[in-house]
């Protein structure tokens, strides 16, 4: 995964955490809150207790009835959160308790110690001590009492807080728990409806997107849904409608202009063929027999009408072949095979350079409009291959492949120039704008023997 990642992660992990540490302070103060009224409740109760109990035992000690005062201690034991009720002297003795464990023992000794230490300072403070975790959680308070001698004396209380406590804990936990559940249930929520209700779908519009910029594809499909993202692949689904139609249009303007342009060719080659080809082969047989009439009158002048004639035999024969370049024959009258036959022996005789014609098994009928242009292909790369590529040998090779037509034509030259601005001449243009004519694509490369190779394969059926 990238840094930082997709809004698709970032936005739920970054809610997560801030909800996580939401959550923890919402323990703490829900801690914090829970164990102050505890204490407040705690206190309140001990304040009161302290009082009655401190009045019982002011009476007791008046009557000096001890044991009396044991036995009403020890009947407040069962009081919420009392641990241990003692009353103790001036030297801290313990006099009478709620545990009769302690009487007699000092109250150092006892629970209740450090409301004996804190009573020497501050009486009737309350105090709080201990921990959580060790159940050992206490609300210690003292309570000055005299009896009617004006003796000291002190009623000391012990309250423990730790099931209290321990409590208030879990209860906090437990919210704390439910609060990360329900926020961890919502940012997992909203991962989801980002990552598969938005990302997934434009992840889709944007491959579709691509694969129709990269030609894979002849439109964008919409992507289902009611929001935005629908919206937007409807809208890109129109433009590419839009583009396809244009294309369309385009190519079939340009394909009607090529064969217009391939009609107007064929048409001037006939013209040169049947009329001027015609008749500039009348003139040289009437020049042959004025040549014939003057070698026997006049020799001078018979000289004259040899030279005449055989430069008329020249500009006839570039008649004929300019006749058979705009309008081979053996295109219009024996189809593609045989018309690129007579381009790679025509080749081979014009150029010196071997150059020959593989076709390992008959083709399919093609039509008119795709045989020309395979064929003026095949020129174009011919003549680029004697123009530039300084080759020894040429070869045209027409198959049949996975249902399409394949047109290789290969040399043994140079090979194509390094840099691609180099390749973007008129004729390799025009060749590549006649495959798409065609709707096939064409390629360009090194064979394995090296040099120079163009490829094009379409469809049969265009």
């Amino acid at each position: 995964m990238t840094f930082p990642p997709p809004l698709r992660f970032l936005i739920p992990a970054l809610l997560l955490i801030l909800g996580l540490l939401s959550a923890c302070l919402d323990y703490e103060l829900d801690l914090r809150n829970d164990l102050e009224r505890d204490f407040n409740d705690v206190t309140t109760q001990a304040s009161a207790t302290g009082t009655r109990l401190s009045a019982m035992a002011r009476q007791h000690l008046d009557l000096g009835d001890i044991k009396g005062l044991n036995d009403n201690l020890s009947d407040w034991k069962h009081e919420p959160w009392l641990h241990l009720a003692a009353l103790v002297d001036e030297k801290g003795t313990v006099l009478a308790s709620s545990s009769s464990q302690w009487v007699g023992h000092s109250a150092e000794e006892s629970p209740a110690s450090d409301a004996w230490k804190h009573s020497r300072k501050k009486t009737g403070a309350f105090m709080e001590s201990g921990t959580v975790d060790g159940a050992n959680f206490m609300v210690q308070a003292a309570f000055p009492v005299e009896d009617k001698s004006r003796k000291p004396y002190w009623l000391l209380l012990v309250y423990d807080r730790a099931n209290a406590v321990l409590h208030a804990h879990e209860d906090a936990r437990k919210r704390m728990a439910w609060s990360a559940s329900v926020i961890a249930l919502m940012c997992l929520s909203l991962w989801a409806t980002l990552h598969f209700g938005v990302a997934r779908r434009l992840e889709r519009l944007a491959r579709s997107v691509r694969e129709f910029g990269e030609g894979r594809a002849i439109s964008i499909g919409a992507v289902n849904g009611g929001d935005e993202v629908h919206e937007l692949s409807q809208a890109f689904g129109k433009m590419t409608q839009r583009l396809t139609d244009r294309e369309r249009e385009r190519i079939e303007l340009e394909r009607a202009v090529i064969e217009s342009a391939e009609n107007e060719r064929r048409r001037i080659g006939h013209e040169l063929h049947d009329s001027i080809g015609q008749q500039l082969t009348a003139v040289l047989m009437a020049i042959n027999g004025l040549q014939e009439e003057l070698q026997a009158k006049t020799p001078a002048l018979a000289e004259r009408a040899q030279q005449t004639s055989q430069s008329l035999r020249e500009t006839l024969a570039e008649v004929r072949g300019l006749s058979h370049g705009l309008a081979p024959v053996p295109l219009w009258e024996q189809g593609l095979e045989l018309a690129l036959q007579a381009l790679a022996d025509t080749t081979a005789r014009s150029s010196g350079i071997r150059c020959v014609f593989e076709c390992p098994e008959h083709l399919p009928e093609v039509n008119e409009a795709t045989s020309c242009n395979l064929y003026r292909i095949a020129q174009e790369a011919v003549s680029n291959a004697l123009k530039h590529a300084d080759s020894q040998e040429i070869r045209i090779g027409l198959e049949c492949r996975d249902g399409s037509l394949a047109l290789e034509v290969d040399d043994d030259g140079c090979g194509l120039p390094e840099g691609p601005a180099d390749r973007g001449g008129l004729g390799f243009r025009i060749m590549q704008h006649r495959t798409e004519v065609m709707g096939g694509r064409m390629e360009y490369g090194a064979p394995p023997a090296g040099g120079t190779r163009i490829a094009v394969q379409i469809p049969i059926n265009s």
